[in-house]
């Protein structure tokens, strides 16, 4: 299986993971010029952007090292992109989490607020 064969798949599995939970799916692979994000979903008034890495093992400590924070401002600036084509979201909390997925038929490593906007 190639690398983006593992991603889509590691996508699907995070999918079925949020519409488990009862979110509601707005985009997948949403891309602007400057990035893109996985996932957009929502459940009541909180928007999620979430970034999805499938790895067949998961330590906390690999958080950072997966994401560095040149793509955490990519995926920052490109939810930026998709508030202002989307005005109907104003009001709305914002979250950025990150789903680690170790393989199927494995727990999802969801972290809710993985990261944030820097100020």
């Amino acid at each position: 299986m190639t690398t983006s064969e593992k991603g889509r798949r590691g996508e699907e599995e995070a999918l079925a993971f949020f519409l488990k939970g009862g979110y509601t799916v707005l985009e997948k692979n949403y891309r602007k010029s400057r990035g893109e994000i996985d996932l957009i979903v929502r459940k009541d008034d909180e928007l999620v952007f979430a970034e999805v890495k499938h790895w067949t093992s998961f330590d906390a400590g690999e958080l950072e090292q997966g994401i560095p924070r040149r793509k955490i401002k990519r995926i920052v600036e490109t939810s930026k992109f998709y508030l202002m084509e989307h005005p109907g979201f104003d009001g709305f909390s914002i979250r950025y989490d990150v789903l680690f997925v170790p393989g199927t038929g494995r727990k999802v490593h969801h972290i809710q607020d993985a990261f944030r906007e820097e100020g």
